[in-house]
């Protein structure tokens, strides 16, 4: 599976908006799907404030989910011609 086909495959999986559950460090689709779960002890429970890293990786890695989802909203189409 070439880049193109597994970055659409994941953004027809995903409904968006995403958002990051700092209480439970899940991102979650907007249907309440698990999109994924943050952990990071293994170096993360070494490190300074090492809860508020875990819940900013998992808030950027929502960020970062919406914004590829935004940036591309426009080309599923063309992305499906190639496909």
């Amino acid at each position: 599976m070439i880049a193109n086909e597994k970055a659409l495959l994941a953004l027809e999986t995903i409904s968006f908006p995403v958002n990051y559950e700092n209480n439970n460090q899940i991102v979650r689709d907007s249907k309440g799907m698990m999109v994924c779960d943050i952990r990071g002890w293994s170096k993360i429970q070494f490190m300074s404030k090492s809860e508020d890293r875990q819940d900013a990786i998992g808030g950027l890695i929502a960020d970062l989910l919406n914004k590829y989802h935004t940036d591309f909203e426009g080309h599923f189409e063309s992305l499906q011609l190639y496909l």
